[in-house]
């Protein structure tokens, strides 16, 4: 028993310095998963204007036959008016969307391949980029800037063609 000195001790030690270790990378893992819940929960909030968009412009385009074109205005033969002024979309004079960076309207046309009548669908391409802009020489985190990063999406809707 004399040649066991201070195993007692060294195995405190040992049992100390791995709780640490332990500890520490949960602490790390953790910390990691609530910034990228963060993340997630406010990327959402450019989602939602990009639906509120969505929402009007899908029955406007289902409505008309055919529509004025304009890289950041569409008149719909109906009436009905987009057009982005600063950072909103506004549906003739009613603001349906905010935090709008740019939009980008432009025509195209698809043609149905294997049909024995040629059919051609007018589309309308909607490109938007919605979110909050960074300054290059801002101190914000990297974290901030990837809960904020812009949602850019290019859409293609057919318009009206029976």
């Amino acid at each position: 028993m004399k040649d066991e000195k201070g195993v007692t001790l060294l195995a405190l030690v040992v049992y100390i310095i791995v709780s640490t270790i332990i500890i520490s990378i949960i602490a790390f893992i953790s910390s990691n998963f609530f910034a990228n819940v963060d993340i997630v929960k406010n990327q959402d909030k450019y989602a939602v204007e990009f639906n509120k968009f969505n929402m009007f412009f899908v029955n406007d385009v289902k409505n008309n036959k055919s529509a004025t074109v304009e890289p950041t205005k569409i008149t719909f033969a109906d009436g009905t008016v987009y057009e982005l002024k600063g950072t909103e979309m506004y549906r003739n004079d009613t603001a349906i969307a905010k935090r709008i960076k740019s939009a980008h309207f432009s025509e195209g046309s698809y043609t149905v391949p294997d049909t024995k009548i040629e059919v051609v669908k007018k589309l309308i391409k909607v490109h938007l980029t919605i979110g909050r802009t960074f300054d290059d020489n801002s101190l914000t985190k990297e974290v901030d800037k990837k809960a904020y990063q812009k949602l850019d999406k290019t859409i293609e809707y057919v318009l009206k063609y029976w």
